[in-house]
């Protein structure tokens, strides 16, 4: 017995060392790149750890099946519900509450090795599919961030894992952990719910006719899809602007949409053409392979979502796909690729590949398919080919990941708001050391009253409470009482002098390029 388990362990060993692998890159600095807290990371983090503390969101609400967020929109609840996990037995930091997204993109990787072993029945090919995720750098920028764009993907991954399953075995549970997997999956991010319908759809188009028992296999699927779904209904009973309010949110991006009309208001001729048009640029090696996201929250914008190199790997699995693996599930996730700009392109929000981060299995598992052909191929050409491949992926990923830790935090600071928590830390720390009686905070600093309750959390302080808000616009902070402190953005300090009047700047936050973002004055006379 105990030999049998270490044989196990010694064949599972390379799997373990590259997620541990995974984990240590994924997790590395967490407080430093992404350079500061995004303002969607803090309202996640507040709701996650509210639950973990009573149970309530914000707002009181027990156990919500959505929350409000930023007083916008109904957020998913996937990232909440995951967070306050982590949350119960960690406390609130920038660091902490992006491990619940490194815990999505390592299982992430997990998921495509454990699917890639199930398609190929090969440990190479697993590892490589591995190794390949591992570098894609839209895994790895998402894998960072306390946003729920990533949050399909585990879900999309297991949906493909235990329809695979059920193909091999014709078992009726892992049929039925499937569906529900999608089912799940609505609720994980808000695109989800037009892309995990699709793939049920899908799934029954390109698997059903090859099913024996048709009738009661089907059942099973339906039944776990329908769970989730069907336990949503009463909460938006309760709620029923949880679905409506998004297009109201997708209406301030997209001027074209008829917010009036509700659902509806999507769909008209003007957003039909801006979706054929968007549809295709999602496909072309741009927004793939060179500049990735628009957003350099998303992207660094030096690098695609994918590593260039892969494009070959990409091209090959599609051809062998299309014409020599011609098995029904290879075309499923052909499907897949191709079907993933659906949901981004209905924003007329171009170059937004953050919403259609499906995409990575699908690129990873066709990468795949391309390497087992071209390593199929004995000309010696086809073998040099695939050793550029990899010595070039593993240049481009250390330029990636250099640029990642060093220039991209001096690009990307002004898309995460500035150092707000640099400037609240600062005056916590003020309070500490000196006599304080009012903090007043500058009220178009953005989001500033929930910075403020996240930082007053994350350092056990009352500057929560204490604080008072004004506007500089219209309000002489010069004027303010002794003992005063007061914190503004640097381009609202008169001629950013060091003393105005009776008060002196005792503190300067410098934005990692050193461009100064904000001031902190102090009265003590």
């Amino acid at each position: 017995m105990g030999k049998a388990i270490k044989k196990k362990l010694t064949k599972l060993l390379p799997f373990l060392v590259l997620i541990l692998i995974s984990f240590l890159l994924y997790s590395y600095r967490l407080d430093f790149t992404p350079v500061h807290l995004n303002q969607d990371e803090m309202e996640f983090s507040l709701n996650a750890y509210s639950i973990s503390k009573t149970l309530q969101d914000q707002d009181g609400r027990f156990l919500p099946f959505y929350f409000w967020h930023l007083s916008s929109f109904w957020a998913t609840p996937v990232i909440v519900y995951l967070t306050s996990i982590f949350l119960k037995f960690l406390s609130l930091s920038e660091s902490y509450i992006r491990l619940p997204s490194v815990f999505v993109g390592v299982s992430s990787i997990a998921l495509i090795m454990i699917l890639v072993q199930k398609i190929f029945r090969n440990k190479n090919l697993s590892l490589l599919s591995g190794f390949l995720a591992l570098i894609t750098p839209v895994l790895f920028i998402h894998s960072r961030l306390l946003l729920d764009n990533l949050y399909t993907v585990p879900f999309t991954l297991l949906w493909l894992v235990f329809l695979k399953d059920f193909l091999d075995k014709k078992k009726l549970f892992p049929l039925f952990v499937s569906g529900l997997s999608l089912g799940i999956g609505i609720h994980s991010y808000h695109a989800a719910k037009i892309m995990m319908p699709i793939y049920f759809l899908a799934t029954t188009a390109f698997i059903w006719p090859d099913v024996q028992n048709r009738l009661k296999n089907f059942g099973v699927y339906l039944l776990g899809f329908l769970i989730p779904i069907l336990l949503f209904i009463p909460w938006l009973k309760a709620y029923p602007d949880t679905l409506l309010n998004q297009v109201t949110y997708i209406g301030s991006i997209d001027s074209s949409v008829q917010v009036q009309k509700g659902l509806l208001g999507v769909f008209n001729s003007k957003r039909i053409k801006s979706f054929l048009s968007s549809y295709p640029k999602y496909l072309s090696p741009e927004i793939l392979f060179f500049t990735g996201d628009r957003s350099l929250i998303h992207s660094t914008r030096k690098t695609g979502a994918f590593l260039f190199p892969v494009v070959f790997l990409l091209a090959f699995g599609i051809l062998a796909v299309l014409f020599i693996n011609k098995d029904k599930f290879a075309r499923l996730i052909l499907f897949g690729l191709l079907t993933y700009p659906i949901a981004p392109a209905l924003v007329n929000d171009p170059q937004r590949i953050s919403r259609g981060l499906v995409a990575i299995p699908f690129v990873i598992l066709l990468c795949t398919y391309g390497f087992r052909y071209l390593f199929s191929i004995k000309e010696k050409l086809f073998r040099v080919l695939l050793i550029f491949i990899f010595v070039f992926s593993w240049f481009h990923f250390v330029f990636f990941i250099q640029d990642y830790f060093g220039n991209y935090r001096k690009e990307s600071y002004a898309w995460f708001n500035n150092d707000i928590g640099g400037a609240l830390e600062s005056a916590i720390k003020s309070t500490r050391i000196r006599k304080v009686d009012r903090v007043y905070l500058e009220r178009n600093i953005y989001f500033i009253e929930r910075y403020a309750k996240f930082y007053s959390i994350k350092f056990a302080s009352d500057l929560e409470s204490r604080a008072k808000y004004f506007d500089p616009a219209s309000e002489d902070f010069s004027s303010f009482p002794i003992y005063s402190l007061v914190v503004l953005r640097a381009e609202n300090a008169p001629g950013r002098a060091d003393k105005i009047r009776m008060f002196e700047k005792i503190e300067t936050i410098r934005e990692p390029n050193g461009y100064e973002s904000f001031y902190i004055f102090y009265r003590d006379k």
